[in-house]
């Protein structure tokens, strides 16, 4: 074990605590390599984790990884952070410290730090360099956070700063450290911290460049450009940031990040060995299982494709009413098969069992699939039909709900339509582009439709980061106080004192939000990814760059 592992070791091991309630990346390994489709709840949280099996050796020199979505933008505090991103943002920056596949906590931009449920104290290595050469010390990591705190566009903070926001982030230049204070009480701000990208200062002074060239802190820099199409990675011989005892001769000299939307080229692409990393979401994953000389990684999702309604107070599914029928109307083992071709798992809970906190039970807090009980609790609620047979608002006007989706996700807009339909609503319906179904989600032209709750990290925050009150990414607008409310308490929990009050709380705010019907989960997805030549640990967005070694 290297000096710099056994000081994060020690410094994290009261912060790992904070995970123990339910399934987490910690528990006992399981086979990580057999072929999978869907999971089930008897695997163990590392085994859904995507661990690879263990490299021969160092990594060829040049990898090419098939990315399904292009990247929208080269600023982590600003970008969607759709799948491409992802996976650019891990090649391109640094952040304070890493997740292992196994769940351990390890040294990124800090060495070592100390945790309250307010404050993060994080000790910044020495030596660390941009990609343009500028110092990577305590003062340009402390920026890069304060203005992370302060984007007001930025959609990932939440997950470091909690509900109330960077209160201040200092730099100590003599004692290398920088301070991260928060205005309330986050005690899942290190786990967070390892989606939090550094932005180095070359981008901080010019932020509207960052969409087109990176300002870099990680172990790649930009090499050449071909929007849409690809982006040539190459390996920064200056980077001194690896940890578990990664150097650079572990890793591909070069990366290219390949876009290719359509899951059948990837597998005929991975197949052949012009590309050797692909994640295949598709029935094509099934031909490419049987394929013994190629490495399979199955990864699942941490959270759940669910159905979302338009929440705010001028949508007619702004009435809890009218969800919770809707939601009776909906069958998550159809609509999960619909969703992901049979490959994923049928879920009625917002967590899943490789996220801190899940729990079977709460499957029974959401609306139940039963489409007899719906049209009567819809006559009920006044939804009733008109003259033409189709349900009206309660004062007898017109009711048409926009249900908006796109070509990559499957069956499941027609799907949620055909649902509609039978259970007696007028629909209009809206399967375009990826981008086109994006452009409507953030005008709020849809009243319905299926959006991926699925994140890097099994903590259950990944939903008050989507749902919350004033949260960047809660695109429907939804507004449950009562969640809110359980939030704040979950993450302010001391668990050394009540070691059972964390998950008490996360599993009551999930019950708020399902039998509110805020979001209707459907399925828990599955990407099964594929390596020729190479093998490596992949989480469901995107894969490890550090753990690409030859197969």
């Amino acid at each position: 074990m290297t000096r710099l592992k056994r000081i994060a070791t020690l410094s994290v091991t009261a912060a790992l605590v904070l995970s123990g309630c339910g399934g987490s990346e910690t528990d006992s390994a399981g086979d990580t390599t057999a072929p999978t489709g869907a999971a089930s709840d008897a695997q163990t949280s590392t085994a859904l984790s995507g661990k690879g099996p263990k490299g021969s050796g160092p990594a060829p020199d040049a990898v090419t990884i098939a990315i399904r979505r292009d990247i929208d933008s080269f600023d982590p505090h600003t970008s969607l952070g759709d799948s491409g991103a992802q996976q650019a943002f891990l090649f391109l920056y640094d952040s304070m410290v890493h997740r292992s596949a196994d769940g351990e906590i390890l040294p990124g931009i800090a060495s070592a730090w100390e945790m309250s449920p307010t404050k993060g104290v994080f000790t910044i290595r020495d030596g660390l360099t941009c990609a343009d050469g500028t110092p990577l010390d305590a003062a340009a990591v402390a920026a890069s956070f304060s203005a992370l705190g302060s984007n007001p566009g930025s959609l990932g903070k939440r997950g470091i700063f909690g509900p109330g926001g960077m209160a201040s982030v200092t730099s100590d230049a003599a004692a290398k450290t920088v301070t991260i204070e928060i205005n309330s009480p986050n005690n899942d701000m290190l786990a967070g911290l390892t989606g939090g990208f550094v932005v180095c200062p070359g981008g901080l002074a010019n932020p509207t460049s960052l969409s087109e060239a990176p300002a870099g802190s990680g172990p790649y820099e930009l090499a050449e450009v071909k929007r849409g199409d690809e982006y040539t990675l190459r390996l920064r011989d200056d980077y001194t940031g690896f940890f578990d005892d990664t150097t650079l001769a572990d890793l591909p000299k070069t990366v290219t990040l390949k876009v290719i939307a359509e899951d059948a080229t990837a597998a005929d692409l991975v197949e052949s060995g012009t590309v050797q990393i692909a994640g295949v979401m598709s029935t094509d994953a099934k031909r490419l299982l049987e394929n013994k000389a190629l490495v399979s990684v199955p990864a699942h999702g941490f959270g759940t494709n669910a159905v979302l309604m338009m929440q705010k107070p001028t949508a007619a599914t702004s009435d809890v009413k009218l969800r919770q029928g809707i939601a009776m109307l909906l069958d998550s083992v159809q609509g999960g098969a619909a969703e992901t071709q049979g490959l994923g798992t049928p879920r009625r809970t917002l967590y899943t069992p490789n996220i801190d906190c899940y729990t079977a039970d709460a499957e029974s807090y959401a609306p139940k699939y039963d489409p007899e009980a719906a049209a009567t609790f819809l006559d009920d609620a006044g939804y009733k039909a008109g003259s033409d047979g189709k349900r009206t608002k309660p004062d007898g006007s017109k009711l048409t709900l926009k249900v908006v989706g796109n070509n990559t996700q499957g069956q499941i807009p027609q799907f949620i339509a055909d649902s509609l339909e039978k259970g007696g609503f007028d629909v209009d319906l809206f399967v375009g582009t990826y981008n086109e179904s994006i452009a409507k989600l953030l005008s709020d032209q849809f009243d319905i439709g299926s959006y991926p709750f699925t994140d890097s990290s099994p903590l259950p925050a990944l939903w008050p980061n989507q749902i919350g009150t004033g949260a960047g990414a809660n695109f429907g607008q939804i507004n449950n106080a009562e969640f809110d409310a359980l939030v704040d308490e979950a993450l302010a929990v001391d668990t050394a004192v009540d070691p059972d009050g964390r998950c008490e709380k996360w599993q009551a705010a999930e019950k708020a939000v399902l039998e509110a019907a805020n979001v209707v989960p459907m399925d828990q997805p599955t990407n099964n990814w594929f390596g020729n030549g190479v093998t490596f640990n992949a989480h469901y967005f995107k894969i490890d760059p550090f753990s690409i070694r030859s197969k």
